[in-house]
C-alpha cells in the first residue's frame, strides 16, 4: 500500500491501469532572460582619493596605538614604527598625486590649458615635476639645490622650503662689514 492518506468515504483504489505508452515528456523550460549586466564602473579619481582618505585615517590610528604601545612596554621597534609610518606616507603621496589628477580634470573642463608630462600625466600649473613619473615640468621655471640641505627648489625662491636658509646667500656675502659697523653706540652718559 502506498503512504497516500484518504479523505473521509475515500477508499483504497485498486493498482491504476498500466499503459504501454511511453511517459509524456515534459516541455523544456523557456529559455531564462540573461541577467542586466551592469555597466562596468569607469575609474574615478575622486571615488579613488575618498578610499584611500578613509585607508590613511585608519593606518594614522594604527600607526599612533603602535607608538603608545612601545612607549608604554618600553620596548621601541623603530623599524617596525619606520615602516609603518613608510606605508602612511605612500597613502600620502598617492592622495596628492590623485589631487593634481582631480585639479588637472577641472581645469580641463573649465577650458584652461593643461600641460601635460611625457607620460601623459597632467602637470599643475607651477608644479617643477611630475606627480606621476619625476620628470621635470617643461613649463616651469628652472630648479636649482639649496646650499645648505641640497633640496630641490624652484630658481624664483628666496628661501627654502625645507631648512629655511636663504637661498642666494652665497651670492650676497661679501666680505662682512667690520663689527664696529654694525654694533650701535652707546647713548652718551651726563656729566
Amino acid at each position: 500500500m502506498s503512504g497516500r492518506f484518504f479523505g473521509r468515504g475515500e477508499t483504497p483504489s485498486a493498482d491504476p491501469p498500466v499503459s504501454d505508452a511511453p511517459p509524456p515528456e515534459a516541455a523544456p523550460p523557456p529559455p531564462a532572460a540573461p541577467a542586466p549586466v551592469p555597466p562596468p564602473r569607469t575609474y574615478s579619481p575622486q571615488r579613488e582619493r575618498r578610499s584611500l582618505a578613509r585607508l590613511r585615517e585608519v593606518e594614522m590610528r594604527d600607526v599612533g596605538g603602535l607608538a603608545v604601545e612601545m612607549a608604554r612596554r618600553d620596548d621601541w621597534r623603530y623599524p617596525l614604527l619606520h615602516s609603518r609610518c613608510a606605508e602612511v606616507l605612500g597613502i600620502e603621496e598617492r592622495i596628492h598625486e590623485l589631487d593634481a589628477l582631480i585639479a588637472a580634470g577641472d581645469m580641463a573642463s573649465r577650458g584652461v590649458p593643461v600641460v601635460e608630462c611625457q607620460c601623459g600625466a597632467p602637470i599643475m600649473r607651477g608644479q617643477h615635476f611630475c606627480a606621476h613619473c619625476g620628470r621635470p615640468a617643461p613649463e616651469t621655471n628652472p630648479v636649482v639645490a639649496c646650499s645648505h640641505c641640497g633640496q630641490p627648489l624652484p630658481a624664483d625662491v628666496n628661501f627654502c622650503s625645507f631648512c629655511g636658509n636663504p637661498v642666494a646667500a652665497e651670492a650676497y656675502a661679501e666680505t662682512p662689514p667690520p663689527i664696529d659697523e654694525t654694533l650701535v653706540p652707546p647713548p652718551p652718559q651726563e656729566p
